[in-house]
């Protein structure tokens, strides 16, 4: 309770400078992250021959389907933006506060529609804490990490980051003076938080004795794989998530990626030499391994493997297999799962000793229930599901509605797929990892944050007590066996005669390390 209070007891206003550049770019229609144009892009012209050249026409209808298709998606996307920039125009100027609400696992979710913190990217930019603190020289330092990290820089030493800050002071200041005039922040990785950034480093660069507002966040590197690391003291996956020390951020997406052209190397299939060709970006890897935490499975993979390949045709590369994509898609997806394995092996072993436990608990009529560390109890229950057919009759026309409904009986696949991630986020949400980061914090005295789930955000000089309280939090919780927790308090509530199978072993990590890794949360 007194982590999610602070949460809500956090001020914020709108941050003008960004809203004036957005609406700019709103009244001209110009598109950049998320912010889309505020016309619908006009359909091809009509080919002069379009009467008479078959060919011709069925090339133009393709074209014009594609616009339709493109502008209908972009609709609500419209809509979503009015509605921010019309309330962010009538809070400017106001504090303003975010109530939360609280699911059954303890992750908490700002309550207000559309001008939400943990809404796009072009949303959360409008956001500064409502109450600003005086400017210190190691807050000067997390400003120029932040903005490194907002152009794409976040796999480089923090004094990597820092040095290009410093060597693009001129283009930073030009921003912040003109961001219209100079657009080079639309070419940021997350453009708009550059732009937020960009104007608090102008705005400090000519402002005496200045007091910043702007949240400055630190990120957990895939915090439901660092998770399970530290559950089963795994040190090769700990390693790879950035939990012990090391000189440079670890990159689990390209380690994953670099296993899978290994494997590919190796291997004599007939795909093999077409992939190699092709190459193997992080990207290439990316959701099938950011997900697996949270129960994706190797049908999943392929999901992924799929369309991050469609993706890459359609921006105009050559397919090595010609028109086949199916099976190959299909063989790499192996490839990637085995590699994805050979990285975050823990992550898999609790996944499974997981489900299991779930399908134990249903199987025995139980609930699946546990408590988190910090006192949040935890029931999970799913239902299965029957249709329900209404019939209505409409001036005459009868038309028939099937809705799905709850049966009243357990659903055990339901339970079995959604333990793992439900587990996962009762450790990482506010009766977890969060609050208690969030309580440490607050007993050295900080006092504004904000929380988007793994992402935790205050001012700028309080990012180092904000760090070290997530580290201190990470060994309070994980230096005893969680799992053996879970499984002492499932047991219990199960039919005499009934075990559950014991939680895997724990491995040699030493959870204390976690204080001395930089890039823990970065």
């Amino acid at each position: 309770y007194r982590a999610i209070n602070q949460l809500q007891s956090t001020p914020f206003t709108i941050n003008s400078a960004v809203l004036n550049v957005m609406e700019h770019y709103w009244k001209y229609g110009l598109e950049v992250d998320g912010l889309v144009s505020s016309e619908d892009e006009p359909l091809p012209s009509k080919p002069t021959d379009i009467a008479t050249n078959a060919e011709s026409r069925k090339a133009w209808r393709r074209k014009a389907a594609r616009q339709h298709f493109d502008n209908e998606r972009k609709r609500s996307q419209r809509l979503h933006a009015l509605r921010v920039l019309g309330l962010a125009k009538r809070f400017h100027g106001r504090k303003m506060y975010s109530p939360m609400s609280m699911d059954f696992r303890g992750r908490g979710y700002y309550a207000p529609h559309f001008l939400n913190q943990q809404g796009p990217s072009y949303v959360k930019s409008l956001f500064l804490f409502g109450d600003s603190v005086p400017m210190t020289e190691v807050g000067e330092k997390w400003l120029y990490i932040h903005l490194a990290n907002c152009w794409g820089h976040d796999k480089l030493s923090y004094n990597d980051r820092i040095a290009w800050v410093e060597r693009n002071t001129e283009i930073l200041e030009s921003i912040g003076r003109d961001p219209i005039e100079c657009n080079e922040w639309t070419h940021a990785e997350d453009p708009w938080l550059f732009l937020a950034a960009a104007n608090e480093f102008h705005l400090m660069r000519t402002t005496r004795n200045f007091h910043t507002s702007l949240p400055i966040g630190l990120d957990a590197t895939n915090q439901g794989l660092q998770l399970y690391a530290l559950a089963l003291r795994d040190e090769r996956s700990a390693r790879a998530t950035n939990c012990l020390p090391c000189d440079v951020p670890n990159d689990l997406y390209q380690e994953v990626a670099n296993n899978t052209v290994s494997l590919i190397e190796k291997s004599s299939h007939q795909y093999a030499a077409g992939w190699l060709k092709f190459g193997l970006t992080r990207k290439a890897c990316k959701r099938q391994t950011m997900t697996l935490p949270y129960g994706s499975t190797f049908f999943a993979c392929k999901n992924y493997t799929a369309e991050w390949f469609y993706e890459q045709i359609k921006k105009g590369r050559k397919s090595p297999f010609g028109e086949e994509t199916y099976k190959p898609c299909n063989w790499l997806a192996e490839q990637i799962w085995e590699a994805i394995g050979m990285s975050v092996q823990s992550a898999r072993q609790g996944m499974k000793w997981l489900q299991d436990v779930a399908a134990i608990c249903i199987d025995n009529d139980v609930v699946p229930q546990w408590t988190t560390p910090l006192g949040l109890p935890v029931r999970m229950h799913y239902e299965k599901q029957d249709h329900l057919n209404i019939k209505t009759n409409v001036f005459g026309v009868v038309r028939q509605t099937r809705i799905r409904r709850d049966s009243g009986d357990p659903s055990r696949r339901k339970s079995m797929n959604s333990m793992p991630p439900n587990w996962v986020h009762s450790l990482d949400g506010i009766g977890g990892l969060l609050g208690e980061t969030i309580n440490l914090a607050l007993d050295q005295g900080v006092r504004h944050f904000m929380a988007v789930h793994d992402d935790y955000e205050t001012h700028a000089p309080n990012v180092p007590i904000l760090g070290g309280a997530a580290r201190q939090a990470t060994i309070n919780i994980f230096s005893g066996n969680v799992l053996a927790d879970t499984h002492r308090e499932i047991q219990y509530l199960l039919p005499s005669g009934v075990d559950l199978p014991e939680p895997p072993p724990q491995g040699t990590l030493d959870v204390s390390k976690v204080k001395e890794a930089l890039y823990y949360f970065s």
